[in-house]
């Protein structure tokens, strides 16, 4: 009579939803259960089961692992290894197994399942993908993998004449058995804060509270008088983090001039603005020194390729076969795509009918509190290529939008190019050539500034509709007027999330401090109130504030077709 043998498969939860920036203090649980099958050894030479099997579970060891590769043609194949532990499952000796199987024709397998939970650190990066072609075939990129090992051996005596004593085999000798890794995904998620705690943000619309940047020019060459020109004050307003599915966001400008007469305010002029959303990323041969001094990662000698990892991508055939090069350890690469779409130019013109009311010559702006104000939603695309060139990328990574992040080997950032263009009308003759007073007295000029953005994957509550096509190629003017003077809006409207943000169930870090203490709520309770009676009104209570507000004048604004890039 043949023994069983035992075989093992992992089940865990596919995914673990991690939120706010990586923390090594963090932890996340990932729980599941290992099956452990009894499977009789059936076969020509195998004799059918005993009647009752019985076998000791000696060990049942998990282990979580992460990886990074990545394959490019300037860093060649990278990869290393970014996490690995190992936690027993069997901590109170042996567990004896028991069966009885059944005398009839089939035999029924006998099935136990060993629950755990494990504490998954809260630094790791989240699992991303490369897309090839134009089948979106996916490699990973950042993966995660669980995998068992048990060890076992058979608790009742062999008989002196066996299979087994026949090839000297000893009767208590432990047995092996194993599990393909069961892939687990890592997700990261912003959660954005509650409504109260957005205070006065400049996009009351947007889930995440403004930031202001603030750029002037203090040195440098300009066609425009320095001391003009360096008076001029710029801010930009963005949302702290901009979901990557949101398809838009919002540009707020605040300009004014600041210590000029009302003649030198007179003279200057807005005649718009040019943007440039763009996405950079930098590769590289091997992982990042600052980035395995910042997280607990494994020791270089357990680093490919001192110790290759388990499981690896497709694409890499001719990496490990010699065909094509790899550089040297240390080598970088960048890749740079812009994020706006192809309908969209980027440029913006605020001239009108009449120019003043795009220059400073109101009185107004004495008040150092008036500023002009301009509202733009600046769309961004998911597939960073023209639809029209993706046959050119059918064996190679399409380049996609990414998530903000330091990774090991691959770091993604973003960030939006501002220029101003300015007209100035100099004094009468400062302009003019030596001999030619008819030459022209205007000059032009520029103020550009370069503010980081923060792309973020939100969680939803459920299903929404995709992103619709921000633009076509027969769109006239990109540009409408919609609300209060001054503000700009692109068309067409973007589709409406037919969810709202997920906000059920908020992260350990939003309702407890590291050392355990519970934030205070700043939300109140509702008042309790009788059935059919109108609650009492709540005493009026300040909301903090995040970006104060001040009065400010808004400049009207017409807008123009987008002038075609050069």
């Amino acid at each position: 009579m043949a023994p069983s043998k035992l075989e093992l498969e992992v089940l865990p939860f596919d995914h673990v939803d991690m939120y706010g920036e990586p923390d090594k203090d963090a932890a996340y649980s990932l729980s599941g259960q290992v099956a452990v099958t009894l499977v009789p050894s059936l076969g020509w030479f195998c004799d059918a089961p005993p009647v009752e099997e019985r076998f000791l579970l000696e060990s049942l060891v998990l282990t979580f692992e992460g990886q990074s590769e990545l394959v490019s043609s300037q860093t060649g194949y990278a990869s290393c290894r970014i996490v690995e532990f190992s936690e027993e499952l069997i901590t109170s000796g042996p567990v004896e197994l028991r069966h009885k199987w059944d005398q009839g024709p089939s035999c029924d397998r006998a099935r136990w399942f060993v629950v755990f939970n494990l504490k998954i650190p809260g630094w790791l990066p989240p699992t991303c993908s490369t897309t090839i072609g134009i089948g979106a075939r996916e490699q990973p990129e950042v993966s995660y993998r669980l995998s068992a090992v048990a060890k076992f051996r058979d608790a009742k005596p062999v008989p002196q004449f066996s299979w087994r004593t026949c090839y000297g085999m000893s009767p208590s000798t432990s047995q092996v058995a194993r599990t393909s890794g069961a892939s687990v995904k890592v997700n990261r998620y912003k959660l954005p804060p509650p409504p109260c705690l957005l205070g006065e943000s400049d996009f009351p619309n947007s889930p995440f509270r403004s930031v202001e940047y603030a750029g002037s020019i203090t040195e440098g060459c300009s066609r425009i008088p320095l001391e003009i020109l360096s008076k001029l004050r710029m801010r930009a307003c963005v949302p702290e983090h901009i979901a990557v599915d949101s398809g838009s966001f919002p540009l707020l400008l605040k300009i004014r001039p600041d210590g000029l007469s009302a003649e030198e305010r007179k003279r200057l002029h807005l005649n718009g603005f040019f943007v440039a959303a763009s996405q950079r990323e930098l590769l590289r041969s091997s992982m990042s020194k600052q980035y395995a001094s910042q997280w607990p990662v494994p020791p270089a000698s357990e680093q490919p390729p001192n110790r290759p990892l388990r499981s690896r991508r497709d694409d890499i055939r001719e990496y490990e076969c010699g065909l094509l090069f790899t550089p040297p350890p240390g080598t970088t690469a960048q890749a740079t795509h812009s994020l706006l779409p192809s309908g969209f130019s980027g440029r913006i013109e605020l001239e009108g009918v009449d120019t003043a009311k795009a220059s400073f010559a109101d009185e107004r702006f004495d008040d150092e509190n008036t500023w002009v104000r301009i509202r733009v939603d600046i769309p961004f695309r998911d597939l960073l290529i023209d639809p029209q060139h993706l046959r050119q990328y059918a064996d190679h990574p399409v380049p996609k939008l990414r998530p903000t992040e330091l990774g090991p080997i691959l770091s993604v950032m973003h960030s939006l190019d501002i220029a101003l263009t300015c007209t100035y009308d100099m004094p009468e003759g400062a302009g003019a050539g030596e001999g030619d007073q008819s030459a022209p007295d205007r000059v032009l000029d520029e103020l550009k500034l370069t503010i980081p953005l923060s792309f973020v994957r939100v969680p939803r509550s459920g299903p929404h509709q995709p992103v619709a096509e921000s633009f076509t190629a027969d769109c006239e003017n990109p540009l409408s007027r919609t609300g209060p003077a001054g503000s700009v809006r692109l068309r067409p409207e973007l589709v409406q999330r037919s969810q709202p943000y997920a906000q059920t169930l908020p992260a350990y870090n939003q309702l407890y401090h590291k050392n355990g203490v519970r934030k205070e709520d700043p939300t109140p309770l509702p008042l309790y109130a009788p059935e059919g009676q109108t609650p009492p009104e709540h005493p009026p209570r300040p909301f903090p504030t995040i970006c104060k507000q001040t009065p400010l004048h808004k400049a009207q604004v017409f807008s123009t077709p987008p002038l075609p890039r050069s």
